[in-house]
């Protein structure tokens, strides 16, 4: 199961393959940034498996990390991958 985490851009490399650096839930991620060539620094973007897939406004972004708490996602979804396994 993949899960799309909203986070906000801190900070972005251009190059062939430009980076973004982003805060997701607290820590600092390096994301791909090659699907939204119009990314700017403080933009809201969801993330999932390293890539930046879209950028979100920022009501849909704090609405979307509410859910998340709320029904205590990010913890399931470590419980239930294989890597979470004993």
């Amino acid at each position: 199961m993949c899960l799309g985490i909203p986070a906000r851009v801190l900070a972005i490399a251009d190059g062939p393959l430009p980076m973004a650096t982003v805060d997701m839930a607290g820590q600092k991620r390096q994301c791909s940034a090659m699907y939204v060539p119009e990314l700017v620094a403080g933009d809201w973007v969801f993330v999932q498996n390293g890539f930046i897939m879209n950028v979100l406004d920022e009501q849909e972004a704090k609405e979307t990390l509410a859910a998340i708490e709320e029904y205590n996602l990010i913890e399931h979804v470590a419980e239930v991958s294989p890597k979470g396994r004993a």
